[in-house]
């Protein structure tokens, strides 16, 4: 992955039910994650140029093969947790994520199989962070339909409840606090190869109103035995 900031490269490995990862970054930085399944809970461990990190990451499964919680702990001391629920279909209906100052809860809203927005809420619990409520809308570029699961990091997206069938072509942020203004929105542009697969992805976020460009990163996907 390469943006304004950095050029990063990750390669994925997939053997059974372990998942491995490797990021090489700009600065130098190499770091793998071996994410191995046990009695239906995904342990993550992190190596830092070589040296095993003190942090662990847990994803305990349901029974239809979804995350149902994680948490993150730091020399067995938990530091982060969440926890996710399903609609029947298996489809994501909410999640919550709790930190040390604030807990962040989502609400999915769904039009034929494809999530439409979310409501998003940040509930503070230490001094100093703000309250917020958003109302997040996708839209999606009709002809091109959601041919792989990539993802930035930890285990592959189709974990969190079934993708949408197109790929995302702009989000937009509504605050609800301040009478549904957008402060932000993201817009995401792509490449594809003969069969579908993406093979760049573009994503240009700005900030609202004046629709002012804050950040752009260029994403480039290689697939292997496809």
């Amino acid at each position: 992955m390469s943006s304004s900031l950095s050029s990063d490269t990750t390669s994925y490995i997939y053997e059974g039910s372990t998942y491995r990862y490797t990021r090489r970054t700009s600065m130098g930085s190499v770091h793998s994650f071996t994410h191995t399944l046990s009695n239906g809970i995904y342990t993550s461990a992190l190596y830092t140029n070589g040296t095993l990190s003190n942090q662990k990451t847990y994803d305990k499964l349901n029974a239809a093969g979804y995350i149902d919680s994680s948490w993150s702990s730091n020399n067995g001391t938990v530091t982060q947790s969440a926890k996710y629920n399903y609609q029947t279909d298996g489809m994501l209906s909410n999640a919550a994520n709790y930190f040390s100052g604030y807990i962040n809860k989502a609400k999915y809203y769904y039009t034929n199989n494809a999530t439409t927005y979310y409501i998003s809420e940040r509930i503070p619990i230490s001094p100093g962070i703000p309250y917020a409520l958003d109302s997040v809308v996708y839209e999606y570029i009709a002809n091109l339909p959601y041919r792989a699961v990539f993802y930035g990091g930890g285990l592959p997206a189709s974990f969190y409840g079934k993708p949408s069938k197109n790929l995302l072509q702009k989000t937009t942020y509504y605050d609800k606090l301040n009478n549904n203004a957008i402060r932000q929105t993201m817009e995401y542009q792509y490449q594809t190869d003969d069969i579908g697969l993406v093979t760049k992805r573009i994503l240009n976020m700005y900030t609202q109103p004046g629709n002012t460009l804050v950040q752009t990163d260029t994403t480039a996907y290689t697939y292997y035995n496809k």
